[in-house]
């Protein structure tokens, strides 16, 4: 009885004591970023604790009804954000499994064997069922059944630092998969306005053909009379055939870019092309822009978060094997019966019961020529690895959306100008046209101001889908938009290993 209440005493102790955790404690890296954007003087905004609407569902700003339901569709049917959310999911299933480490084990074991040996069981049954086995007054011992448990205290918090590893992989997986809806709206939203843009220029282009087509007509009828030269009916029948070439060329980039679109929607192309029908418009865009503080950037954009607890997880893993340096002790119980024979060989079988064992247990790697040491060392290697990454992933992020800043305000002004060339162009077609027809002047000058007029009205509208996609770009920097999806389905319920056997052998494994 002293015997066992000493253990007992022990135990509790050791499972008193089991309270520290080697190893360092994460602590947020101070990573300095600007205040500003490199152009918010220019687009000036209010750091907030959250997200504007604006950016939550920046798409909807668009005020398009097709470009909603197409990034809906995306979001419950594109094939990269179901293995992220997978990931996910298997990430949360690993904190289930890892926790479980922590907790004590229970089996059960039974073994019967006959022969010349006097321990024939010992090699079959659990250690601590045989422990407790009984050997006096018997010859040979050829049963043994019963049950065995196993706890290994965690007195350095190798399982505690392991369980907050998974947990930190399990957020930046999380992050992970908003970064992915981040990645995938954000490519629907260009590649639909991408082929709003095509359809565009193809609408300039059938008009281009349609003028061009009346120009060959007029010289057609000016030649019959007379009144025109072969030249010059020649040359405006080159520019009608060079306009016409343009449509296969337009017709293949959407036709590119609807295949795009349906890879993201995770389907094919025959099923998106009736809700992107010509002929369609670009959506209105602000002048000014709104990015607000870097330091909302770095809460918010998913990339940066998952980077960051990436850290925490190699921060907590320097632990785990710090752990391994020191001793591990374990709780071990056995409780069962066993059969045994007397000293004579004709005595029948004697059951002896019950049998019983328990105690703690010892491991301390005293000579390992280094393993370990270089094992932590390793996991430290790999956190500032982390922390490297993590910030050069700030950095990037804050010079992505001061990039897209400046392209958006670079190509705005393009625009702007372009549309002033575009009136001058049509008005000098315009004169060309009435100088000509008077015959104040050659041919050769309309066909010149009418060929700067269709390449002008193309550009323009290339610069009026380049802005809007830069408007796409600079809310994909921002990082918003996948808050309207944060929220995960549960997980599947996990059971004690005999019930779960059961369950699954009877549901076909599923």
């Amino acid at each position: 009885m002293k015997t066992r209440g000493r253990a007992l005493v022990a135990a509790g102790a050791l499972i008193w004591l089991s309270g520290c955790a080697v190893g360092p404690d994460y602590e947020l890296p101070a990573i300095a970023v600007p205040k500003i954007f490199g152009t918010a003087a220019l687009t000036p905004g209010v750091p907030t604790a959250s997200p504007p609407t604006d950016l939550v569902r920046w798409w909807g700003v668009l005020h398009d009804a097709r470009l909603n339901a197409l990034v809906e569709r995306a979001v419950a049917s594109n094939p990269d954000v179901e293995i992220a959310l997978t990931r996910v999911q298997e990430a949360r299933e690993q904190q289930i499994a890892v926790a479980g480490q922590m907790l004590p084990t229970v089996g059960g074991s039974a073994t019967v064997a006959t022969g010349t040996g006097t321990d024939l069981t010992k090699g079959r049954a659990a250690q601590s069922i045989r422990a407790g086995d009984a050997n006096t007054g018997f010859r040979q011992i050829w049963q043994m059944a019963g049950f065995d448990a196993g706890w290994e205290l965690d007195l350095f918090g190798k399982y505690r630092r392991e369980l907050e590893a998974t947990i930190d992989d399990t957020e930046a997986q999380i992050d992970m998969r908003n970064a992915v809806l981040i990645s995938v709206i954000g490519d629907v939203a260009r590649n639909y306005l991408d082929i709003r843009g095509l359809q565009l220029q193809l609408e300039i282009v059938r008009s281009n053909i349609a003028t061009a087509q009346r120009t060959v007509e007029l010289l057609q009828t000016r030649f019959d009379r007379g009144l025109s030269n072969e030249l010059d009916l020649t040359l405006a029948k080159r520019e009608l055939a060079t306009e016409e070439a343009r449509l296969p060329e337009l017709d293949a980039a959407i036709s590119a870019a609807q295949s795009r679109l349906a890879l993201l929607l995770g389907t094919y192309a025959a099923d998106v092309a009736g809700a992107v029908q010509g002929p369609g418009k670009l959506p209105v865009v602000p002048a000014r822009l709104r990015p607000g503080a870097p330091v909302d950037l770095l809460r918010r954009r998913p990339d940066v978060r998952a980077t960051e607890r990436e850290l925490a997880a190699a921060t907590a893993r320097i632990g785990v094997a710090t752990a391994d340096l020191f001793p591990s002790v374990a709780l071990t119980a056995g409780l069962g019966q066993q059969g045994a024979r007397g000293q004579l060989g004709n005595t029948p079988p004697v059951i002896h019961g019950p049998i019983w064992s328990f105690g703690p247990a010892a491991y301390w790697p005293l000579l390992d020529f280094g393993r370990l040491d270089a094992l932590v060392n390793i996991e430290d290697m790999r956190a500032h690895e982390a922390l490297v990454n993590h910030k050069k992933t700030i950095i990037a992020a804050v010079e992505e959306v001061d990039q897209a800043i400046k392209q958006y305000r670079f190509d705005l002004r393009r625009h702007s100008q372009l549309l002033l060339a575009l009136d001058a162009s049509h008005r000098a077609v315009t004169v060309a046209t009435e100088r000509y027809e008077r015959g104040v002047t050659d041919f050769l000058n309309v066909l010149d101001a009418q060929r700067q007029d269709y390449a002008l009205a193309e550009q323009t509208a290339i610069a009026a889908e380049i802005v809007v996609l830069r408007y796409v770009a600079f809310f994909k920097a921002l990082g918003g938009g996948w808050e309207l999806y944060a929220e995960l389905p549960p997980i599947p319920v996990a059971q004690p290993a005999v019930i779960a056997a059961g369950r699954r052998l009877t549901n076909g494994w599923h």
